[in-house]
């Protein structure tokens, strides 16, 4: 990302650092200290732990058939090892990192959220951690992560910067249901709200490295270098002028695949969110949270310059 973002503290910050943050790590030292209960007690682990009872919850949801061989096999290669090489593996080794970030969590990162909160918006939720579950994370209603995904790059770091992004999200539903306008439910309005809900999220994480520093995170990399930031804004500026020119279901596609997957809409809303809390400060960022994604291309139209707008 170019240049350098300031850390910035609001003074009155109680309500939110009064949330309610459920730091819940059962599942995942169950597995990792005691696989053959968790093999002999499937059916319990399964619908005692939140984690897992969550995890079926997000196959029903999704209809994913979840390939219970398949955890029973990893579960059991874990536990042939020997209790002194499983001490020893980089498995143990991260999730004593997660137990033990849960401190700097709440003493770091909860304040650094708050920075780019209302004071009168909390984050109450419930974080749980396990292993071997097919997605390496997912959010429904509580958040889910996997810390054996490959995705992780055995970087408990990479989790807990991933964790900030997740709970701005939390933050910014809060404060669009206690202040905010109600948009419009057109095909527009939904791109605009995704650039502006990803891109917030992810410059708040991108800010938080200085606490969980993820260096090969693949959006801060893109963040990172201008050339992939311009394009960024081209793609957005393609999708935003096809929109009513092409059917809907093309435009969700387009939406989805360079938006989400081409990860469009998280850097070149991360890069809009960096102008205007520069510009104009992190008030103004935070009130176009609440006063929506229509504002936010407003203000940040008006500090661009002119070749780097997304015009509406």
């Amino acid at each position: 990302m170019k240049g350098n973002v300031t850390h910035h503290k609001v003074n009155q910050l109680s309500g939110c650092l009064d949330s309610e943050i459920v730091f819940n790590t059962d599942a995942l030292e169950k597995i990792v200290y005691e696989p053959l209960w968790v093999l002999a007690n499937e059916e319990e682990y399964w619908t005692e732990y939140p984690a897992q009872k969550y995890t079926r919850d997000w196959a029903e949801a999704v209809n994913y058939e979840i390939d219970y061989d398949e955890w029973r096999e990893r579960i059991t290669e874990w536990s042939r090892l020997s209790v002194d090489e499983r001490e020893r593996h980089v498995f143990t080794r991260n999730t004593r990192k997660i137990v033990e970030g849960r401190r700097v969590f709440l003493e770091k990162a909860v304040p650094f959220l708050c920075g780019y909160l209302p004071d009168d918006i909390g984050m109450d939720i419930g974080v749980y951690f396990t292993a071997f579950i097919p997605p390496r994370a997912f959010a429904m209603g509580e958040i889910v992560f996997n810390v054996a995904a490959t995705y992780w790059k055995n970087n408990p770091d990479n989790i807990l910067n991933t964790l900030v992004h997740e709970l701005y999200h939390v933050g910014c539903s809060n404060i669009r249901e206690k202040h905010g306008v109600e948009e419009p439910d057109d095909p527009l309005t939904k791109v605009l709200s995704n650039v502006q809900g990803e891109g917030i999220a992810t410059y708040v994480a991108y800010n938080a490295q200085h606490i969980f520093p993820a260096p090969d995170d693949k959006d801060f990399e893109m963040m990172d270098d201008p050339a992939v930031v311009d394009e960024c804004f081209r793609q957005v500026r393609d999708i935003i002028s096809k929109v009513g020119s092409i059917p809907d279901d093309e435009l969700q596609k387009l939406s989805w695949d360079v938006g989400v997957i081409g990860r469009a809409y998280y850097v070149a809303g991360a890069e809009m969110c960096k102008v205007i809390d520069t510009e104009k400060g992190r008030e103004t960022l935070i009130e176009t949270i609440w006063r929506g994604p229509r504002h936010f291309f407003d203000v940040y139209n008006e500090l661009a310059e002119p070749g780097c707008r997304l015009e509406l």
